[in-house]
């Protein structure tokens, strides 16, 4: 960054133990520690993150623990590039956004799949795309004021055309339609909030709208958050050069060294390291790659599927769309992922469709919204036929397909057998409460 923008006094951390310093006077002294364990104590007001990792895991649960272990009033800058991954907003539901056939075969075998902490739609990370996310004190929150910032670091680069949409989002202005390049969420807690977005530089974005439109869509209501289509574009611009401008606009924005000397933190993260200092974000990763955290989330939502209509094709099983009896009933809804009230018949009779829907609720009753689970149990119900059954839990299993993660996490041990951060905490809870009880009493 050049001394003539204003800009000079960074400390900057080339690797997570080593120091070097760009300054024009003597910088304050930094005690030989990793520089997340000076975080909530700085007495800094500005601070810089770059991750050197491409995992989304890592990334997204470094975010959160600089949201949660900063002191309030300081202000972050935090970038990074993760690979290929679909990551859903807080309040949604995997199988109306997300082409579970397609994410699940070989060609796309390699795309994680991320519930982040954060509200908002799905989007598409990748290696051509940047993500930034700025963390501020909740009073001085808004939506817009470091899209603007990252805009102008885009005119810099020659991208006139970049500008922000009534939904807050970043678009390149185009005659007669705006051309999405960039999809922002927010989260706020006790004191602090932030703002987080992708930049689409160079992403695939055949993966974009291929992995993100789900063959069940039209099949599900739900009372999760539903994302918004746009028709998206690259910018183009060189990631490094990007990364830095949003950096030099970020400080000037915040007027860093207007009131005197002053000097702002930038840190150049690791993974590794990073994981070995803070058990916080070790155990943020467990949580996001749980089966509990990334199913369990989903709002409760209704699947229904309709009669005398053939079913979607779905990518891995090519010419097959199953179609229901004229006069039949395929309805499930599912709370947390389970199935709690289940309607299924075939008969034109009454009475026996009656039977049926009855005992295909006793069988699939509790049973987790998973292709495998939900086949298996299909054909366990004798009452329907099986032809039909047979056929519309082949194309359930794919459709649907098989949960992902670790499905034996646990938020209060940890693999060591130890209690978890969020265990202590619990604990360290109901001892002020006994205490307060005794005191009370006393």
């Amino acid at each position: 960054m050049s001394p003539s923008r204003g800009l000079p006094r960074l400390l900057t951390f080339t690797n997570p133990l080593k120091l070097t310093v760009r300054h024009y006077s003597t910088p304050p002294q930094i005690p030989d520690k990793h520089p997340l364990e000076l975080l909530r104590n700085s007495p800094h007001r500005l601070h810089i993150y770059r991750s050197t990792s491409t995992n989304p895991f890592f990334n997204l649960s470094l975010e959160d623990y600089l949201l949660r272990h900063s002191p309030p009033t300081s202000k972050i800058l935090f970038t990074y590039t993760n690979s290929p991954s679909i990551i859903l907003g807080r309040n949604q539901n995997i199988w109306s956004e997300v082409n579970i056939p397609l994410l699940d075969s070989p060609k796309h075998s390699h795309v994680n799949l991320v519930r982040r902490r954060s509200g908002g739609g799905t989007v598409y990370h990748d290696l051509g795309n940047l993500c930034w996310s700025v963390i501020t004190p909740r009073k001085s929150f808004d939506r817009d004021f470091y899209a603007k910032v990252v805009v102008k670091a885009l005119h810099s680069l020659g991208v006139s055309e970049a500008t922000i949409n009534e939904r807050h989002d970043i678009v390149l202005r185009q005659p007669g339609k705006d051309l999405k390049v960039s999809g922002s969420a927010y989260k706020i807690i006790r004191e602090r909030a932030y703002h987080h977005a992708t930049l689409l530089l160079s992403s695939k974005l055949d993966d974009i709208k291929s992995l993100l439109r789900s063959p069940l869509k039209e099949f599900i209501t739900t009372k999760g958050v539903e994302s918004v289509r746009s028709e998206v574009s690259n910018i183009g611009v060189d990631k490094e050069a990007l990364t830095e401008k949003i950096e030099e606009e970020f400080l000037i924005a915040n007027e860093f060294g207007k009131e005197g000397d002053e000097w702002a933190i930038r840190v150049t993260l690791d993974e590794g390291e990073a994981i070995k200092v803070r058990d916080y974000i070790k155990e943020g990763m467990k949580e996001l790659q749980s089966q509990k955290w990334l199913y369990t989330q989903t709002p409760e939502f209704t699947l229904s599927l309709p009669p005398s209509k053939p079913l979607p094709e779905l990518s891995t099983l090519p010419g097959f769309q199953p179609i229901l009896p004229q006069n039949s009933k395929f309805t499930l809804l599912s709370t947390s992922s389970t199935l709690q009230n289940i309607q299924i018949s075939t008969s034109k009779d009454p009475d026996f469709s009656f039977v049926q829907s009855q005992e295909s609720h006793i069988r699939l009753l509790n049973t987790p919204f998973s292709g495998p689970h939900i086949s298996q149990k299909l054909s366990e119900v004798k009452s329907l036929p099986e032809d039909t059954i047979k056929d519309l839990g082949r194309w359930i299993n794919t459709a649907v397909g098989a949960w992902r993660g670790d499905e034996k996490f646990d938020p209060y041990k940890t693999d060591d057998g130890e209690k978890t951060l969020r265990a202590r905490a619990i604990d360290r809870d109901e001892q002020r409460k006994k205490r307060g009880l005794v005191e009370s009493v006393g």
